[in-house]
């Protein structure tokens, strides 16, 4: 069974919203998100993740590394992103195991977000 299964979908939108809201609002990170649509981003964003999570593939963005090379973004903010995400899915109750496969997954994405590919050793 899939992440995206075994999760649910409906419960895949619900994390997303929260988290992104959170991203949109963040001292830290919320900058790169000033001028995005956010609507459209987390639609993105939800079919994205949900591809990536083993659900049905309708992601039809550009390629991370297009999307993010632009953006300074540097390894404290991916590990302020990821901080929230962990910490959204525990408010929501999901199981530890999950929120370990989840990001794990988004872990595996770092070396494409990061403008510094050398700040990518774990």
């Amino acid at each position: 069974m899939s992440l995206y299964e075994e999760i649910g979908a409906e419960r895949i939108a619900k994390i997303l919203s929260l988290f992104y809201q959170r991203c949109f609002e963040d001292v830290m990170i919320g900058h790169f998100f000033f001028e995005k649509n956010h609507d459209e981003l987390l639609k993105h964003q939800l079919a994205f993740t949900t591809a990536m999570l083993g659900g049905p593939s309708g992601y039809q963005g550009r390629a991370l590394t297009n999307v993010h090379d632009p953006l300074p973004i540097r390894p404290p903010h991916f590990a302020r992103r990821r901080m929230l995400l962990k910490e959204t899915m525990e408010e929501d109750g999901l199981e530890k195991m999950l929120i370990d496969s989840w990001i794990g997954l988004e872990d595996k994405l770092k070396p494409l977000i990061l403008k510094d590919q050398s700040s990518c050793r774990a």
